[in-house]
């Protein structure tokens, strides 16, 4: 794994530690979530080349990276989908490896995976769609207690899916991921093609549920400004490959990693 970045041009060190960006973000000592030399591929060939990152209990973090560069396949790895193949490394929760496991016993474990294109049941209603979720989690939090954190989905309740807006399935999505009461939360692409006023409300949700909850968060983001505004610590994946990991303030600084890697 890439040591941390400098610091921009300007700052200098102790400014850097003042701000809390001269050093390298710590990784947990006890990660609840780890990916350890993680390789996985399609038929199509490899790409991810020796992944790895750790995210603590109750830890909100962001892997960024543009277009193709692993991202998705980091999450779908961890969730344990048909596709990617994983060629080698390992993915733990709580220090058991979840290698091999089918999805459905991750998701029984604890983890909660929110693909990009949400996949709501599109003629089921909103609280169908979230007791779907309950039905099927060994220890679900209550209806009432997700519709808690969505109020806007509470007062349209028996409206179908697919009748919904952009930025409502996306809540949808995470609402059904709440449902079962994860341990881990993995949200990919959480605020793509979503107008700025819904991302804020996103952004918002995010921080509620891993602040009040207490469930980690390890979301795969190209927004890097709606990821800075929500994680505290960030990997930067380039071809399959961690090439950073840094703090929000030296991602903000690190006007040469951004371009770089991120292309903002």
């Amino acid at each position: 794994m890439s040591d941390t970045t400098d610091t921009a041009d300007g700052v200098d060190d102790a400014d850097a530690d003042d701000a809390g960006s001269g050093a390298s973000p710590a990784e947990p000592a006890d990660p609840l979530l780890s990916i350890e030399g993680l390789e996985a591929g399609y038929e199509t060939g490899q790409v991810l080349f020796g992944v790895d990152l750790a995210v603590g209990d109750g830890e909100l973090v962001s892997l960024l990276g543009r277009n193709g560069a692993g991202k998705t396949t980091t999450l779908r790895a961890v969730a344990g989908a048909d596709v990617p193949r994983v060629l080698g490394g390992d993915v733990r929760l709580a220090g058991s490896s979840l290698v091999g496991l089918p999805a459905y016993e991750i998701a029984a474990q604890g983890v909660a995976f929110v693909p990009e294109d949400r996949r709501c049941f599109p003629r089921l209603s909103i609280e169908e769609n979230v007791r779907v979720a309950i039905n099927h989690a060994r220890d679900p939090m209550s209806a009432e207690a997700v519709f808690d954190f969505f109020p806007e989905l509470a007062k349209m309740r028996t409206k179908d899916a697919r009748n919904t807006s952009g930025g409502e399935q996306q809540m949808i999505a995470i609402a059904r991921a709440l449902a079962a009461n994860p341990r881990v939360m993995l949200l990919d692409e959480p605020f793509e093609g979503l107008a700025p006023y819904i991302v804020r409300r996103i952004e918002d949700l995010i921080a509620e549920i891993n602040a009040e909850q207490g469930i980690t968060v390890l979301m795969v983001e190209q927004n890097v400004a709606a990821a800075m505004a929500v994680a505290d610590r960030h990997y930067v994946l380039d071809e399959g490959r961690i090439v950073a990991q840094v703090t929000t303030q030296q991602l903000r600084e690190d006007a040469e990693l951004r371009q770089s890697y991120l292309g903002v």
